[in-house]
């Protein structure tokens, strides 16, 4: 039986199909059919050779006379198909606005540049969308099977839904109740997370070292990180991505801020999935570069507090320094935690203090070492960042007594403050002037609370303790103008897109590190803000955190020298900020001296400009019901047709229009390329061609269509050899053994577990090496080209 390989018209059921897609295994081949006779025009079908019967056919060799306006759809579909070498073809279809910054990422992938990226854009300027392009490139090139997208877990079902909207890849999403309920239904030795081939999940809930394990266990051709300023600095979650990254070919990072001024931080975000020193590729653009979003407008708004909120703080410091005599600076992150409290709403630093005050009535130590399961969160929707933060064990004095009383009396202080709120009274007061929806941010969980029972108006509360039900029936409260604020935390807000009916963002307090604040007012300054951007920042004046603001430019600076990162406010260390903010450092901040990771920053701007030409105009020639004509053309015989308008008979000049297809296969059967070649000749040697007659006149057609295909083979053997090469590169490196050190197994004399566990993770490791040769060698084949002879499809006489 003739060899299957992509394009070839083949009999399926009794039908005629067009083999449109084509993965080889090692016992079987997954072959997707394209509908190639009117009866399965439109249609497409999955099917595994060899248990479905397939057999080639050959096409007619007879010349077919179609009339005129068949003709043209067939013409216009094979145009609109073609792409140069390099090129993008996913975007053609894809339901987005063409522009050209979005493209760059996928032009970097498919000219071989690089498979790490860091898409480090603006908040709004489609960071999503790029990444899905990227996706839905490597797929139509046969290079990413299994995709994983990791976000917070309220983004989750807006991946899933560009994925399907943009470029018409579904996405499944897991979380514990899905996981358990496929694996309900699966062999106990099949993995759940084998059965998806695009799977979306919580970072948060694939950490868990249950979860995470299951994860790794598969094999991931993308790995896609969003909100990735989250995994930047050491913790679970950076272990967990960093896992996951260094196995899979393709990593995407994407964060609007990915240097929050910490050097070491950005190093470490750089380096997730680095093997054998392969460098980033960096996408930074902002909306100057780009000419995209509407103007924004910052402003400070200082806010005088109460008597009461002064003599808050007076006691508060006073508690502070008390710890600082006993402790030293030290103290200053776990002190800090107390200005934040305090400065975000009085309430939140007495509910703080008065868990500490019951503790210490109690005799209870608090900080006793816990551990921590979700057993609260079985779905891993829910983020603890937005809690109340535990006591402190660098906060305790050696006196339980004094401590008491110090505390009783802020705690006292705390309370009469909260009565009336300096900046919940300024908000209430610009919520009635401004009559228009408001996004309201806010730190802390229990600040939110207090401000939703404080305000007078009708709001929506967006926080991590919300599911999946309430998030979105908060966010269809604000949109639809039921309520006239949504107040959010950092740990809800991410990836919000609000810009369709909001405008003006504040900011309750100052967050300490202000990438924040891009990210907060990234939710309405997004491409597609037709009005101005008002975000307002709450500051206590004569405050710690007027002295604060003052220092909030060093990071942003060194942020801005090493990414181009943008300036919300200003920025500087946390630690150095914490130290500050609580009298332990009047002097110049700490400059961090660390290197910037080595970083590949592509120049693009002008190809990506020529592509959203080229595929705006493919846009434009193309009609839906032409792809139907299309596959019929390819089963059938050429086409002929004659041309029945007077400018179409003087351009032809009495010659015959042949238009041929050239093809360029890889190793493994799929196409790689194609060209079109446009041919004009005397009707008599156009008659020879179209005969297939043996004359000398029949063969000066083919002779001039391989001279117009010589610099295109050239040109589309180096692409497809330098996207093929650069991933073959990074597989290479990834299936590198490792050196393990030999472990010695002591067997039991009645137990056999240790023996029998060492031999299936001897077993396992062994299958794990074999389909990694397998996979490395279907790699080395498809990196060869082979070209198939031009076929002629369309010829148009005068």
């Amino acid at each position: 039986m003739q060899k299957l390989t992509q394009g070839v018209i083949v009999h399926m059921r009794k039908r005629r199909w067009r083999v449109a897609e084509l993965r080889r295994y090692e016992q079987c081949e997954l072959v997707t059919l394209a509908g190639a006779e009117p009866a399965t025009a439109g249609l497409t079908r999955r099917v595994i050779a060899p248990f479905e019967a397939i057999e080639p056919v050959n096409r007619v060799p007879r010349v077919k006379r179609v009339g005129l306006r068949r003709w043209r759809r067939g013409c216009r579909a094979l145009i609109a198909d073609v792409s140069p070498p390099g090129a993008i073809r996913s975007a053609r279809n894809a339901r987005i606005e063409l522009l050209p910054h979005q493209l760059e990422p996928a032009l970097a992938v498919v000219r071989g540049l690089g498979t790490r990226m860091l898409l480090a854009d603006d908040v709004g300027l489609g960071k999503t969308v790029q990444a899905a392009l990227v996706v839905a490139e490597l797929r139509l090139r046969g290079a990413a099977d299994r995709v994983l997208i990791l976000t917070p877990a309220g983004l989750r079902e807006q991946w899933a839904a560009e994925l399907r909207d943009r470029v018409h890849l579904a996405a499944h999403l897991l979380d514990a109740a899905t996981v358990r309920r496929r694996q309900s239904t699966l062999p106990l030795d099949v993995n759940a997370w084998q059965t998806v081939p695009i799977a979306t999940a919580s970072i948060d809930y694939v950490k868990r070292p249950d979860v995470l394990r299951a994860v790794a266990a598969c094999r991931w051709d993308v790995l896609i990180v969003d909100e990735a300023h989250n995994v930047a600095a050491e913790s679970d979650r950076h272990d967990a991505v960093a896992a996951l990254a260094s196995r899979t070919p393709y990593v995407l990072l994407l964060t609007a801020t990915p240097h929050n001024g910490d050097t070491r931080a950005f190093v470490s975000l750089c380096n997730l999935g680095a093997v054998d020193r392969d460098r980033t590729l960096v996408f930074r653009r902002t909306r100057a570069d780009v000419r995209a979003g509407a103007v924004r407008r910052v402003r400070h708004l200082h806010v005088r507090r109460s008597r009461a909120e002064i003599k808050m703080h007076a006691l508060l410091a006073g508690f502070i320094r008390a710890v600082r005599r006993e402790h030293g600076d030290d103290i200053s992150l776990a002190a800090s935690v107390l200005q934040k409290r305090a400065l975000s709403s009085a309430r939140s630093l007495e509910r703080t203090i008065g868990r500490r005050l019951d503790a210490l009535d109690s005799e209870v130590d608090e900080q006793t070492p816990q551990l921590r399961l979700p057993l609260s969160d079985p779905s891993g929707e829910l983020t603890p960042a937005d809690d109340e933060p535990a006591w402190s064990a660098d906060l305790k004095l050696s006196s339980a007594a004094v401590e008491r009383d110090l505390l009783r009396e802020v705690a006292a202080a705390a309370r009469i403050a909260s009565r009336r709120e300096s900046k919940i009274a300024a908000l209430g007061r610009l919520l009635r002037r401004v009559r228009e929806p408001v996004l309201v941010f806010t730190e802390f969980r229990d600040t939110l609370v207090h401000l939703r029972d404080s305000l007078a108006c009708p709001v929506a509360i967006l926080h991590g303790g919300l599911d999946r039900a309430e998030r979105s029936a908060a966010l269809n409260a604000f949109t639809s103008g039921r309520v006239a604020a949504l107040l959010a935390t950092d740990a809800a807000g991410e990836g919000l897109n609000l810009h369709q009916g909001c405008r003006l963002v504040v900011n309750l307090e100052l967050p300490w590190n202000p990438m924040r604040l891009e990210q907060r007012i990234g939710r309405v300054d997004r491409i597609g803000q037709r009005r101005t951007v008002h975000a307002v920042h709450f500051i206590a004046r004569d405050s710690v955190e007027t002295r604060i603001l003052d220092r909030l430019r060093d990071r942003v600076a060194r942020a801005h020298h090493d990414i181009g990162a943008p300036d919300p406010i200003g920025l500087d260390d946390e630690r150095v900020i914490a130290r500050f903010a609580i009298g332990a450092m009047p002097g110049a901040a700490v400059v961090d001296a660390s290197p910037a990771p080595p970083l590949d920053v592509p120049d693009l701007q002008l190809d990506a400009m020529c592509e959203a030409a080229r595929i705006t105009a493919s846009r434009a020639r193309a009609l839906d019901s032409d792809a139907a004509q299309s596959a019929l053309l390819e089963s059938t015989a050429p086409w002929i047709a004659t041309s029945r308008r007077r400018a179409t008979r003087e351009a032809l000049a009495g010659q015959t229009l042949l238009i041929y297809e050239a093809t360029m296969e890889d190793g493994v059967g799929r196409i790689a390329d194609s060209m079109l070649v446009p041919v004009m000749c005397s009707p008599r040697i156009a008659t020879s061609a179209l005969d297939g007659a043996p004359a000398s006149a029949s063969r000066e057609v083919p002779a001039r269509v391989e001279r117009a295909l010589r610099a295109w083979r050239d040109e589309a053997r180096r692409t497809h050899v330098a996207f093929t090469s650069t991933r073959l590169e990074r597989e290479r490196a990834i299936a590198a053994p490792a050196t393990a050190e030999s472990v010695l197994v002591q067997p039991g004399l009645f137990d056999h577990r240790v023996v029998k566990r060492n031999e299936e993770l001897a077993a396992a490791n062994e299958e794990e090496s074999g389909e990694r040769s397998r996979r490395l060698a279907m790699i080395v084949q498809s990196a060869i080209v082979v070209h198939q002879d031009a076929r002629l499809l369309l010829a148009l006489t005068p």
